[in-house]
């Protein structure tokens, strides 16, 4: 099989995480991968906070909406992900590129941290303005993503009702829902 497709397929982006400590060369890794990600005229408008240390990571916990707060909070590991509109690869029709350059960046994180057996969730819910101030971020930078990544756990006794059970079989669309050959 394609090692590729073998990764896209193991990986799963779960609620429960152990709160085991990651090895920092594994940490550094998923850095490098980040780094390494395409982007728009190579502009590479993507910057991270990878929390690691009991003060990062509580600050992190504190910008977290509450739903993820519950979950999350066991990752030995947070990421935001922020963009800045300064390296926007500056297409003139509107499109603002930098946020589909941290996409594939994140992806990396995403696909790396499978790799070594670990699980990276990304998530929407936190506050932008309370981890601009947080972490100290530019106003032009723009904090749009957070992940939180860990060992995967099999106990969800940790997480409240609403979550229990839910993270089972993926279902996807099939090829030809989503893809049009002409």
């Amino acid at each position: 099989m394609n090692p590729v497709l073998k990764l896209l397929n193991a990986r799963r982006a779960t609620r429960s995480i152990l709160p085991d400590g990651l090895d920092p060369e594994v940490v550094e890794e998923l850095g490098q991968a980040a780094r390494l990600a395409p982007s728009c005229r190579n502009m590479q408008p993507w910057r991270y906070v990878f929390m690691t240390s009991p003060e990062g990571l509580a600050r992190g916990r504190e910008v977290l909406a509450e739903g993820n707060r519950v979950w999350a909070a066991r990752a030995p590991l947070l990421i935001l992900g922020h963009t800045r509109i300064a390296d926007d690869c500056a297409i003139k029709d509107g499109r603002e590129y930098h946020q589909f350059d941290l996409g594939m960046s994140v992806m990396c994180i995403m696909l790396a941290a499978t790799h070594h057996g670990l699980t990276a969730r990304p998530m929407a819910g936190f506050s932008p303005g309370k981890a601009r101030g947080a972490f100290g971020l530019a106003q032009d930078d723009i904090p749009f993503v957070m992940l939180a990544v860990g060992k995967p756990g099999t106990d969800e006794s940790h997480l409240p009702d609403h979550y229990r059970g839910i993270e089972g079989n993926r279902v996807r669309r099939s090829a030809s829902e989503i893809i049009r050959t002409v």
